[in-house]
């Protein structure tokens, strides 16, 4: 006959609990330690990510770098050549009076004087010599507000005689003047005995030359007082 022990039921119960206690700790345990290798694995994940990233970076740096030190050099060859189509446009382009020269030379030939005849002419020019004192008289220039007699001058005893005409200058008020206007272009007639005519028209001052015979006449329109143009005229042997 076996006889009931009631304490043994309650030490298996303990037990029990006590097993699914140890368990339930393991189990946490285990738990821990996967969350914790899992976020181990994503920081070395992401470590090694950065690391490559600032590889890529660096790598990216280095072609900025020496792409830039190209572009730096091209800019300086660039340069170099921009200096020496400077200098060789300076050189080569004629400008100020050089270039009214070669202006009057392409409308020369233009107009069908011959190259070895402008060759000639230009290599026979020679620097002034035996000129006279040199004279100055002064005319009225006409405007179209002006209508007094026509002015004038001559010179070459009397076989050159030179007007001009001028634009009207504008008074305080708004309105013309009988006077001429010097700050604008004015218009110079030279006439010779035969009525062989030549205009200029420019801003002041104006030169012109003419040769008669062994002499070449050479003439500077300039400003006056107020209505007056001042031309000076001398002469030097020809050629």
């Amino acid at each position: 006959m076996s006889i009931y022990d009631p304490s043994s039921r309650y030490r298996r119960r303990a037990n029990e609990r006590k097993r699914k206690t140890m368990a339930f700790f393991i189990f946490l345990m285990l738990f821990a330690a996967f969350f914790y290798w899992l976020g181990g694995q994503v920081v070395r994940s992401s470590e090694a990510a950065y690391k490559q990233r600032a590889i890529d970076l660096k790598e990216e740096k280095a072609s900025l770098e020496e792409h830039l030190t190209g572009l730096d050099a091209d800019l300086q060859t660039l340069k170099m050549e921009y200096e020496k189509l400077e200098t060789r446009y300076n050189t080569e382009v004629p400008t100020g009076e050089l270039k009214d020269l070669a202006e009057l030379t392409r409308k020369q030939i233009e107009d069908g004087i011959g190259k070895d005849r402008l060759e000639f002419v230009i290599q026979s020019a020679r620097p002034p010599r035996n000129c006279t004192s040199p004279e100055t008289k002064r005319f009225v220039v006409r405007t179209p507000i002006y209508r007094g007699p026509d002015s004038f001058v001559s010179f070459v005893g009397g076989s050159m005689t030179i007007t001009g005409l001028g634009e009207a200058a504008v008074g305080s008020n708004g309105q013309p003047e009988a006077w001429y206007d010097p700050g604008k272009p004015v218009n110079i007639s030279f006439t010779r005995i035969g009525g062989k005519k030549v205009e200029k028209e420019a801003l002041l001052p104006i030169h012109y030359s003419v040769v008669a015979g062994e002499k070449e006449h050479r003439f500077t329109i300039a400003k006056g007082k107020r209505s007056f143009i001042n031309v000076t005229s001398d002469s030097c042997a020809y050629p």
